[in-house]
């Protein structure tokens, strides 16, 4: 063992490994926090309170411009910058918005947009503008409790958890859904994998391959 950071537990969300102020350090949502790790020592460097109303927040942070954007569960979004000043760290808010929140699905940046589904209204794909947090578009609703979100070329696969693929278009003006196919007939919690014309998808008991012409 090099080294450990004994604070509170994680959750189910991803560590991100990135370069901050000039400092390599792994960036990480804990139940109660979001903190930003020395890579190399296992320094506590910052930290910011984001507790989670749910022990299955996964949402992985994005890292973008030096500065973070989080979400969970009924936390909304939030994007701030992790700042070093004669050696002491601490985080600036950029901005906060309720409008959209993440439970499970993992949205994804396409240049300046986030893209992804909020849990509210049963389940909206929307479109948010990183640099203010205004909320481009959002569905209706009642689209599904999840969504895997995975971009390959100008496009967006959404797999919905109930075995749905949606693929539409990265627009900021609206949500365009180009087709859907039912790739599963079980519940589909992990991300489709893209190369090529070939989708491989895992639903509860098999690994299906899909191509798309």
């Amino acid at each position: 063992e090099v080294w450990s950071w004994t604070g509170d537990g994680p959750a189910y969300a991803s560590p991100m490994v990135t370069e901050l102020e000039g400092v390599r350090q792994i960036v990480t949502v804990t139940q109660e926090r979001v903190v930003g790790v020395n890579a190399d020592t296992g320094e506590l460097l910052w930290e910011r309170p984001f507790v989670s109303r749910s022990t299955n927040n996964s949402i992985t942070p994005i890292v973008t411009d030096d500065e973070i954007i989080v979400t969970g569960h009924n936390l909304g979004v939030t994007r701030f910058h992790p700042r070093l000043t004669n050696g002491t760290w601490s985080t600036e808010t950029r901005w906060e918005t309720d409008e959209v929140s993440m439970f499970m699905s993992n949205p994804v940046l396409v240049d300046e947009t986030l893209y992804g589904l909020s849990h509210l209204r049963a389940g909206q794909f929307f479109a948010i503008d990183v640099a203010s947090g205004a909320t481009l578009w959002r569905t209706e609703g009642r689209e599904a409790t999840n969504s895997a979100v995975v971009m390959a070329d100008d496009l967006l696969f959404l797999l919905n958890d109930d075995g749905d693929l949606v693929v539409s278009r990265t627009d900021r003006s609206g949500f365009t859904q180009l087709a859907r196919y039912e790739v599963s007939e079980s519940a589909t919690w992990a991300q489709p994998a893209i190369t090529g014309n070939r989708i491989f998808v895992k639903d509860e008991a098999h690994v299906t391959l899909w191509t798309v012409d």
